[in-house]
């Protein structure tokens, strides 16, 4: 492998290593979106009341 291969071997990995990290960078971002979600969800649900008046909390 001469010195022009190694250039661009290194530079594709770079870019593969940029798009990695950004992709974990917006999986982060979609799990804490999804996490404040559910709590929103947690909060704005109302118990359910049977009939005979008990709930299930």
């Amino acid at each position: 492998m001469n010195e022009e291969q190694t250039a661009e071997l290194i530079e594709a990995i770079r870019q593969q290593i940029d798009a990695i990290n950004r992709l974990a960078s917006s999986n982060a971002a979609l799990v804490q979106a999804m996490a404040e979600a559910e709590v929103m969800d947690d909060e704005e649900r109302e118990s359910t009341t049977y009939l005979d008046g008990s709930t299930l909390d």
